[in-house]
């Protein structure tokens, strides 16, 4: 037990002392400001990203989406910190709307197989077989749901962001990559606002890493969505797995591997699914 309590209580000191500062994942060569021609040229290459990925135009047209996929958590530690589901792996469905947070996960295993998580206007709620129940207070829920759905939309949604800069290029794997930097507001660190730094594989355009800040879950975390085998649906190119790492050149081992099996455009799914009360809304924080 001993053994235990130890690297539990300093990975808890350890985020005591680092929640007092807020992560900066802007490279050096855009601290000090943003030039109009690194705005210019990160547009460019954002736009060219949404692009290859399919479009957005394409995208908007392409729901409702079912997203049938299998996650796994292979750390112990990890998994008793961070992970929402009651047992890894685990098969789930994402149920989503293009540009939109409202979603819904099914889960297709374990001791929930049958029962719903879903959230409509920032209200979280569950569905079982006593019915839905309301879930206005539920962080859990209202943390992951719109978290997996955003970075399942992040190649046609990123581009909203209104501070965008060019950021460089990285060598990795004998391959070129553009980095694009992005938030909404300022790109200094904000309490709310995440920041995201895009590494844009040069060839094809896609974008295969996503390093953030994640200020709903603590002010210091930082980490990278790796984006890999990519599949055309329909005109769309998705990649069928994603992995929390550190970071593009530092992997380390993965937080969670997220590997879908199969997706569904324009599934035949009403909207009252999606909205089981449309009256109900909330605010994201």
């Amino acid at each position: 037990m001993r053994s235990f309590q130890v690297p539990l209580l300093l990975i808890i000191l350890t985020i005591t002392v680092a929640g007092c500062s807020l992560a900066d994942i802007r490279p050096d060569s855009i601290r000090t400001s943003i030039s109009s021609e690194q705005f210019n040229r990160g547009r460019q290459i954002l736009h060219r990203a949404v692009e290859a990925h399919g479009g957005k135009e394409r995208w908007a047209k392409a729901g409702p989406i079912l997203v049938e996929f299998r996650d796994e958590w292979p750390g112990a530690l990890n998994r008793t910190l961070f992970m929402p589901w009651p047992e890894s792996p685990i098969s789930l469905s994402l149920y989503a709307l293009p540009g939109k947070d409202d979603s819904r996960i099914e889960f297709r295993s374990s001791e929930q197989k049958g029962n719903f998580w879903g959230i409509q206007n920032w209200v979280p709620y569950t569905v079982d077989s006593e019915g839905l129940s309301w879930k206005p207070d539920n962080d859990t829920l209202k943390f992951w749901l719109p978290t997996l759905n955003y970075f399942l939309q992040l190649p046609f949604r990123i581009d909203e962001a209104d501070v965008v800069a060019y950021a460089g290029e990285r060598s990795l794997d004998g391959r070129m990559f553009d980095l694009v930097f992005v938030s909404w507001g300022q790109a200094a660190p904000q309490e709310k606002i995440d920041q995201y730094l895009l590494w844009i594989e040069r060839k094809t355009g896609y974008i295969e890493y996503a390093t953030y800040t994640v200020r709903d879950m603590g002010s210091f975390i930082t980490g990278t969505m790796h984006y890999s085998n990519f599949t055309d649906v329909d005109g769309l190119v998705l990649a069928t797995d994603q992995q929390v790492i550190d970071s593009p050149e530092e992997p380390g081992d993965p937080l969670h591997h997220l590997h879908i099996e199969n997706i569904k455009l324009n599934a035949s799914v009403a909207e009252d699914f999606f909205y089981p009360s449309p009256d109900r809304q909330s605010s994201k924080h």
